[in-house]
């Protein structure tokens, strides 16, 4: 649904702290940044720089405990979206764990070995902000693996992203693994340039006997008019909506260690799988819409903060201050937060306005496209 970490760095310096009056008081310059020109205090009084220094523990470094906090209330706020009903049905799974094709190749249609990186060119979709979660990989093997590393890039990065280990126990049947890795479109916490390329693979010298092809057309699909089983369609017909996907091969001469090989050094065929399945799921990600519309953002955090700051203030009590302040302090903070018969709280300000954005965001996600994205040609990747 969205990217915590991402939203994280967007947000910061997005809403500020006031300077502090007191002079002994010491705060980071990037804490009193505000871009949207609003301040924690403009949510509530008691969050002042300098009331909620009385309250910070003793031993803490000021602002680091402050940079937490935000970032504590930050991941609730969107904790408490991704399970909100509206924003949850809207933003629910396109499809979970489908396979790129049923069936498996041939026991006697092994891959020669030449020393090659073999592998998968994954293009996500820009399809309204949609993430693809690779579940699963299996492989089709002649012989059981007692462990090779599959390994997995971005174009916009030479060094490798991750790297799985596989141990295999079945002999020329597929064999599953759990990886659950997001292929973003675009994942700024990472570094992951928008409209780029993942690639999963693995070296022919790692693997113990050969790799068994399964014919399939990753391009075009499989035959419609052909005989066979119907489902292979209907799985095609799903994941080509927002995935691209070909196999690509570098020659032994061309590899450098474990990074990337260049995108000229590839040679891409389509219908060679390279023993290769994959297991996808295709959800909605509006972490991209979001950081582009903070301003939906900003009444909701401060009330958030607000919330979790007083709550802070109310179970953990100061030493800097004495009991008559903070008996007087925790009279006020209740108060704050719940309210009376004539006056609303923090909490119901902050339940509304959860709802408020939940409805917001959506709106801007429902919609998903309906027709399949116009095919790319291998020379594009």
């Amino acid at each position: 649904m969205f990217n915590i970490a991402d939203l994280k760095t967007a947000l910061a310096g997005y809403i500020g702290f006031r300077y502090p009056v007191e002079e002994f008081i010491s705060i980071a310059t990037n804490l009193r940044t505000s871009v949207s020109g609003q301040y924690w205090d403009d949510f509530h009084p008691l969050l002042h720089t300098d009331a909620i220094y009385n309250t910070a523990p003793i031993n803490a470094d000021f602002s680091t405990w402050l940079g937490e906090k935000i970032n504590g209330s930050i991941a609730t706020l969107f904790n408490r979206l991704a399970t909100n009903k509206k924003l949850n049905h809207s933003t629910k799974s396109i499809f979970d764990s489908f396979p790129l094709y049923d069936g498996y190749g041939p026991m006697s249609d092994t891959i020669t070995k030449s020393g090659r990186l073999v592998g998968l060119a994954i293009t996500p979709r820009n399809v309204n902000n949609i993430q693809v979660v690779l579940n699963q990989i299996g492989f089709q093997l002649s012989s059981i693996q007692t462990g090779f590393n599959v390994y997995l890039w971005h174009s916009s990065q030479i060094a490798t992203v991750d790297s799985f280990l596989v141990i295999t126990s079945k002999v020329n049947s597929f064999d599953w693994k759990t990886v659950n890795f997001a292929l973003d479109y675009v994942r700024y916490s990472s570094d992951i340039d928008a409209g780029g390329t993942w690639y999963i693979g693995y070296f022919e010298n790692d693997i113990t006997g050969n790799a068994i092809r399964k014919k399939y057309d990753f391009y075009s699909g499989p035959c419609i008019s052909c005989p066979g089983p119907r489902t292979n369609i209907a799985l095609f017909n799903k994941w080509f909506k927002y995935v691209e996907i070909c196999p690509f091969s570098v020659s032994s001469v061309k590899l450098s260690g474990t990074n990337l090989p260049a995108i000229e050094d590839m040679e891409f065929d389509e219908t060679n799988n390279f023993g290769m399945n994959l297991s996808l799921t295709v959800k909605p990600d509006i972490t991209e819409l979001i950081t582009n519309n903070l301003s939906l953002i900003t009444y909701p955090l401060g009330l958030q903060f607000a919330f979790d700051m007083m709550q802070w203030m109310l179970f953990n009590p100061a030493t800097r201050i004495n009991p008559s302040q903070m008996n007087a302090n925790q009279a006020a903070l209740n108060y704050a937060l719940n309210g009376d018969a004539q006056s609303r709280g923090i909490v119901k300000d902050l339940t509304d306005a959860i709802n408020g954005l939940a409805e917001d965001l959506s709106n801007i996600s429902a919609a998903l496209p309906q027709n399949k994205p116009s095919g790319i040609r291998i020379g594009a990747i």
